[in-house]
């Protein structure tokens, strides 16, 4: 049984490490699912008449389930661009 454990250890410390590292890719790079064609769309009309400033450009992984509910086209678009990292600013745990 104990060599079992020790050859089968090194893949589960590799597995881990994997996981680890995934959570913190996708914890910095990570981000909602983009924007509806009619959110985009409204917010572009919304830059072309000056009332918003474009986006910054920014990479971003899209998390399946993660989106913007607001049904305000501008606050929809400013998260698109936004990382996991940058939630806690406005969704601090209580």
């Amino acid at each position: 049984m104990k060599q079992k454990l020790k050859k089968a250890l090194p893949w589960i410390c590799l597995g881990i490490a994997t996981l680890a590292l995934l959570g913190a890719v996708v914890y910095v790079f990570g981000g909602p699912m983009p924007p509806s064609v009619e959110a985009r769309a409204a917010y572009a009309q919304e830059v072309a008449d000056g009332y918003q400033p474009p986006l910054p450009s920014s990479f971003v992984i899209p998390i399946p389930g993660c989106v913007c509910h607001s049904d305000n086209p501008s606050s929809v678009m400013r998260h698109s661009v936004r990382h996991l990292a940058e939630c806690g600013a406005c969704h601090a745990r209580r």
